[in-house]
Order: structure tokens, then sequence, then C-alpha cells
């Protein structure tokens, strides 16, 4: 296991990276007409691709001198953090070449740590020029592109107010020959971040149940519970019922209060060393006061703690990958008086959930639009062949559209003059 570290938050810790979008107005990355994202489909639950149009806005004036333009999708991950060893831990501290150690007030030692890789890459050439090696000049271009998604790739993430990031980008790449000649700048690069989501579909229900509750003459706890959930896959928005029994077979024991809540785990892990941090996403707490006591043999609690998931802006989707990691854990903690409290947990997963139903739409929407635009392509090609209608006596002359629509006389005239 990796030496653990405590992060810190002082003012003199350097700041983790941003990555950060480069356009300008001569050439720059858009969306594919008609679209809002650079992503299309469902990614995870469906074929998702990365589309959208290079556009280039030069003037008859100024032109700019190409060879090639590539086009790059890539993934990265990126992980931030500084901090001190946790007590005990010196003795196993090993040697970090690009460590940078700072000491403040207390001349505790303070080091920053940093991991990064890239997980995804790939690369298309979009334009060349007519000659090769050769410098041709574009004025006004406009370049469509399309990647196509890997299914396991991860969503876009960013926590720890940045310090752990996975992050996509394009990247155009202009091979061109600068106005100044004697300049080392002969590329012009454009970028821009693109937000990946991911979606899973919604899963069949997965029920759980944790209980102690003896029947019988023979009850050997004094306290006995039974917790149940429906699902353990949860979504942003989701509103979650967890229904909880208490029962009390000694009048001696009471209870003093419930807490019910889903708990998010960070950990950030460079070669060398790691760190975690941790945080309520939603709790609730239930005290005796708000409770009624059902009579029978015994004193019985019935509660139905409800909770909600925070929406997708304020989550961070389970998932585990080289430097980072997040999982979350459902946590239930009984308090009483008179006995030992009762703490029970499990791990869960928070995910971005689209039902099938949703999809299927989606899908048959897909459908249609693609049986729409190949029924306009087919009726374009039918259009253009019945445009290029060959004379029988001279294979080698094609008549135009105003052709067809001459009167008779005409189109012998012209037949005629042909000739």
């Amino acid at each position: 296991m990796s030496p653990k570290f405590e992060q810190s938050d002082g003012k003199d810790v350097p700041s983790p990276f941003t990555p950060y979008s480069r356009n300008s107005k001569k050439a720059f990355l858009t969306y594919s007409p008609g679209k809002t994202s650079f992503q299309v489909g469902y990614l995870g639950a469906d074929e998702s691709t990365i589309e959208g149009v290079l556009q280039l806005k030069y003037t008859e004036e100024k032109p700019i001198f190409a060879k090639k333009i590539s086009l790059s999708f890539v993934g990265k991950e990126y992980v931030f953090f500084a901090g001190s060893l946790e007590e005990g831990q010196d003795d196993i501290i090993k040697e970090d070449d690009e460590s940078a150690y700072f000491e403040d007030e207390d001349e505790s030692r303070i080091s920053t740590h940093t991991a990064k890789r890239k997980f995804f890459y790939n690369n298309i050439t979009i334009w060349r020029s007519q000659s090769k090696g050769q410098y041709d000049a574009i004025k006004s271009l406009d370049l469509p592109f399309k990647f196509k998604l890997p299914d396991i790739l991860p969503p876009s993430i960013s926590m720890d107010k940045g310090c752990g990031r996975l992050y996509y980008m394009l990247k155009a790449v202009i091979s061109r020959r600068h106005m100044n000649p004697n300049s080392s700048i002969k590329k012009k690069v454009i970028k821009v971040v693109v937000p990946i989501t991911r979606y899973t579909i919604t899963p069949q229900p997965e029920p759980s149940r944790w209980f102690i509750k003896e029947d019988g003459p023979a009850k050997p706890h004094a306290f006995g519970y039974d917790v149940s959930l429906t699902q353990t896959t949860f979504g942003p928005g989701e509103s979650i019922v967890v229904p909880v029994k208490l029962t009390f077979h000694e009048p001696q024991v009471y209870f003093k209060k419930l807490f019910v809540g889903i708990k998010e785990y960070h950990e950030l892990r460079s070669d060398n060393y790691e760190t975690s941090t941790k945080k309520y996403i939603v709790e609730e707490t239930v005290h005796a006061n708000d409770l009624p006591i059902l009579s029978g043999q015994d004193n019985e609690y019935f509660i139905e703690v409800k909770l909600n998931t925070p929406s997708a802006r304020h989550l961070v989707y389970s998932l585990d990958s080289t430097y980072l990691s997040v999982y979350h854990k459902l946590k239930v903690k009984i308090d009483l008086g008179k006995a030992p409290d009762i703490h029970i947990s499990k791990f869960v997963k928070v995910l971005n959930l689209i039902s099938e139903e949703v999809l299927l739409q989606h899908m048959n929407l897909s459908c249609k639009i693609q049986n729409r635009d190949r029924a306009v392509k087919k009726l374009s090609a039918q259009f253009q062949l019945q445009l290029q209608i060959t004379d029988s006596k001279n294979p080698n002359m094609i008549y135009n559209s105003r052709s067809l629509f001459v009167p008779t006389f005409q189109t012998k005239r012209a037949s005629t003059q042909a000739y």
C-alpha cells in the first residue's frame, strides 16, 4: 500500500492544472448543424460519437497557406495533491523526483505530487494540399469530422477542486507556412475541452437487507432491527426510501435517533503516494420525539427515511481508474440508550442512469432520421440519374435539367443543331 497523505489547503501550495480551450476568430471548432454538443448518442448504453465541424474563415487578401490539417481526440487522467505524510509514515517515505517541498509557518514539510496519463487517443487527417508537400491557400473551408467512441470510456469528471480529473480534448493542428519566413512556428493549434457523459441503463431491482430479530420466548438480544433496500444503484435527483423497523425487547433500552446517509469517498494516487477525502452527499436524521410507538408485545418503531440524491452537477459518479477512485456507501447509524449503538453500511453505486424507455425513444428517433437521410440521398441520386439522360444516337451528349422540360419541337431542334 502506498504511503497516505493528509491534504493541505495552504495558500502557498500551487494550484492544480486546469485544461483550457483555444480558438480564434478565423479557425474554430463548432458543433454539427442542429446539435448542441460534440457528443452524439448515449455512451455506455448505446453507440456514441464525437461529431463537429472545423471552420476556417480567412479572407481573399490574407488566406492561410497549409499543406495538412489533422484532428485528434484525446482522453487524459490527471491527479494533483499536496500535503504531509500521515503520522507514523515518515519511515516508509519513498524517493519521488517529481515532488516539490515547501516549509510553512509551523515548519512541517508539505510536498506536492502529480500523476497523469493518456488513456485514449485517436487521430485523423481531414485535409491535405493537392500537391504533396506544397502549401495551398485556404480562404473559407468547413471540414466535418466524426470519431466513434469506445463503449468502455469513462465520463468526464472533476473532483476536489480540480485535483482529480478525467477530461477530453479535440485538437486540430494546421501545418502551415508562416507569414514571417524567420518564424519557427510552423503549426496553428486549435483545441476545445469536450465534456463526455456516460450512461447506464437502469438495472433491475437488487433488494438488500440487514436484520437482527429473534422470534419465540428466548430473546437474547435486547434490541432488534430490520433495514431493507429495494435497490443498490442510484442516479442523480433520485428519491430513495429506506424502511427501518426497530424492536425493543428490554424496557431499559430506548431509542435516541436514527441517521441514514450516502457517503462519497475519493481516492487520489500518484505512482508512490495516495490521499483520500470523504463527505456525505445526502443525509437524514430522525429523532425519537418524531416517531410514533405502535402497541404490541414489544415496543416497535416503523420508520421510512427518505433521501434525495443531488443533481448531476453536484455528484461524482462511482468509478475506478488508474489514479482515481470514487465509491459510495449507504450508512445507517442507530443511537440507543442503555445499549451499544448500531452502525451498519453497504457499498452502493451512484451512476448516470437512463431508462430503457428513453433509450428506445432515442433509438427510434435515430432510425427515423437515418431513414429520412437515406431516402433523401436516394431521391437525390435518382434525380441526378434522371438529369443525366444520354442521347440514343450520341451517347456523349448529356442533357441538363432544363432540356427535360422544353417542348418536343424545341428538343428536336436542339438535337438537330447538336448534330
